[in-house]
C-alpha cells in the first residue's frame, strides 16, 4: 500500500498534485485546525471523485510547538510502517514548522520526501544524494519493481530507500478547466454559455480577425457604433436591413446616442463591408441598406467587446492546452442552490497551460479611471478565488491606460495587454 504524508496547503493544486500523477492508496494531511475546516470537503472530494484514493484522513498540527508536531507525526508513521506500508512524503507548499518535522523524521525513518515544482509539472525527488527532476521512465521502472522478488521489499527500512517514482503506479490525471474550478470549490455555468463565444469553423476565424483589423482602426468609436447598430439596425429574417437615410441620420443626431458622427458612422461600416462582415451595402438615393454576412457577425457587431475577447482567445488557445471564452463561474459549486441565488462571476477568456490556469478580462474603448479601478479588483478577485497563486491574469485593453492604474497592475501581478 503506497502512503503519503503531506502538508495541507491552502493551495488546492498542492494537495492533490502527487494523486493526480501517482496512484496512492492513503493520504494523510497534516494541517493547522482552520484549513482543515475550509478544505476538507472539496479536496477529500475530489481525491476520490478523480485520483480513486482509498482513504484520506487529516490530522491537526501545533502551529508553534515543534515536539507536539513529532509525537503526532511519529505516531502516525509508526502505524502506517507497521503495516508494512510503502511510505513518502511529499513536501509540495509546507510550512517552516512542518517542514523542518518533515526533515527530521524524513532522516530517522528513512523515509523518502518529495514535492512538485507546480509551473513546470514534475516531481522532484530528494534524498540525502541529490536533488532531481525525474524524467525516467518510470513505466519500465514499475514494471521491474513489480516483477521483483516481495522479498526486497520486506524490510521498512530497505524499502523506504526507494522513491515514490520506482514504487508507485504512474497513473497520471489530466488536469481540466472544469476539474480545476472544482478543486477550488466552484463549478462551471454551462447554461448561461453565449452562441457568439464560439469559433466553430477557419471561416469563424479568419472573420473574427477581419473584423478585429477594422475595431483596431476605430477602438475609440467602436463600443458606441456596436451599440447604435444593435439600438437602431434591426434586420429582416436574412439578416438585410433597410433604412431611409433620414432615419439613419436622425438617429445619429439624437442626444442620447454616442457616436455622434454619421461620417465616422459610414466609415466603419465601408471598412466593414471591405472585410466581407457585412455585404450588399449600399448608400444612394435617400436609401441606406445591407445584409450582415450571417448570424454569428450580427452578433460580433452587436456586442461591442466580444470581438476583442474572441481575438483574445484566437491568440491565447495556440500555446494552450485548454482554451475558453466567456466563462462562467459559480461561487459555491452549486447551480440553483436552495437560495436561488447563485454567485457569478464571467472570465472573458479562460485557459490551461499544464497545471497553471490564465485569467484573462478584455475592456474595450476608452476606459474611465473607475472603470479601470473595477477592471483590475474584479479580475485579482477571481483569479485569486478560483486560479490561487499560481494563476496567471492579463488584462487586454484597445488604449492605453494611465501610468497610475499600470503600477496599480503591476502590483497586483496584472499584465496589461494593448491590442
Amino acid at each position: 500500500m503506497v502512503v503519503v504524508f503531506e502538508f495541507l496547503s491552502r493551495e488546492p493544486i498542492e494537495n492533490v498534485i502527487t494523486a493526480m500523477n501517482f496512484q496512492v492508496d492513503r493520504l494523510v494531511f497534516f494541517g493547522n485546525h482552520e484549513d482543515i475546516i475550509f478544505q476538507k470537503e472539496k479536496t477529500e472530494n475530489f481525491l476520490r471523485k478523480y485520483c480513486a484514493v482509498q482513504s484520506i484522513i487529516f490530522l491537526p498540527l501545533s502551529g508553534s510547538n515543534l515536539q507536539s508536531v513529532l509525537q503526532t507525526m511519529r505516531k502516525e508513521i509508526e502505524s502506517e510502517l507497521s503495516k508494512n506500508a510503502k511510505l513518502f512524503f511529499d513536501i509540495t507548499g509546507g510550512e517552516s514548522l512542518m517542514l523542518v518535522a518533515f526533515g527530521m523524521l524524513s532522516r530517522e525513518y528513512e523515509t523518502p520526501m518529495h514535492m512538485y515544482d507546480i509551473y513546470k509539472g514534475k516531481l522532484l525527488e530528494l534524498n540525502s544524494e541529490s536533488l532531481h527532476y525525474d524524467e525516467r521512465n518510470t513505466e519500465a521502472i514499475n514494471k521491474d519493481n513489480r516483477n521483483a522478488d516481495d522479498s526486497a521489499l520486506a524490510s521498512p527500512n530497505e524499502k523506504q530507500h526507494l522513491s515514490i517514482s520506482s514504487i508507485a503506479t504512474k497513473r497520471p490525471v489530466p488536469m481540466t478547466l472544469d476539474k480545476l474550478i472544482e478543486m477550488h470549490g466552484g463549478v462551471i455555468n454551462y447554461k448561461l454559455q453565449k452562441d457568439i463565444k464560439d469559433v466553430p469553423d477557419e471561416e469563424s476565424r479568419e472573420d473574427i480577425l477581419k473584423i478585429r483589423k477594422v475595431m483596431k482602426l476605430h477602438s475609440e468609436h467602436w463600443n458606441p457604433f456596436s451599440e447604435f447598430l444593435r439600438e437602431n439596425m434591426n434586420p429582416d429574417e436574412e439578416g438585410r436591413v433597410y433604412r431611409k437615410e433620414s432615419t439613419v441620420l436622425k438617429a445619429l443626431a439624437d442626444s442620447s446616442n454616442k457616436l455622434k458622427s454619421a461620417h465616422k458612422f459610414y466609415q466603419i461600416m465601408e471598412d466593414l463591408a471591405r472585410a466581407g462582415a457585412i455585404l450588399d451595402l449600399k448608400h444612394s438615393e435617400g436609401k441606406y441598406q445591407f445584409r450582415f454576412k450571417n448570424k454569428a457577425i450580427k452578433g460580433y457587431l452587436w456586442d461591442g467587446g466580444s470581438i476583442l475577447e474572441l481575438y483574445s482567445f484566437l491568440q491565447e488557445k495556440g500555446h494552450s492546452d485548454e482554451c475558453r471564452v466567456g466563462v462562467h463561474l459559480d461561487w459555491d459549486g452549486v447551480l440553483e442552490g436552495p437560495s436561488g441565488i447563485d454567485v457569478l462571476n464571467e472570465i472573458d477568456v479562460l485557459s490551461l497551460q499544464g497545471y497553471i490556469p490564465s485569467f484573462i478580462s478584455c475592456k474595450s474603448g476608452k476606459l474611465s479611471p473607475q472603470q479601470c479601478l473595477h477592471a483590475l479588483y474584479e479580475l485579482d478577485t477571481v483569479a485569486n478565488r478560483f486560479g490561487g497563486k499560481y494563476a496567471k491574469k492579463r488584462l487586454v485593453v484597445t488604449s492605453e491606460i494611465n501610468e497610475v492604474y499600470q503600477e496599480r497592475a503591476l502590483e497586483m501581478g496584472i499584465e496589461l495587454k494593448v491590442e
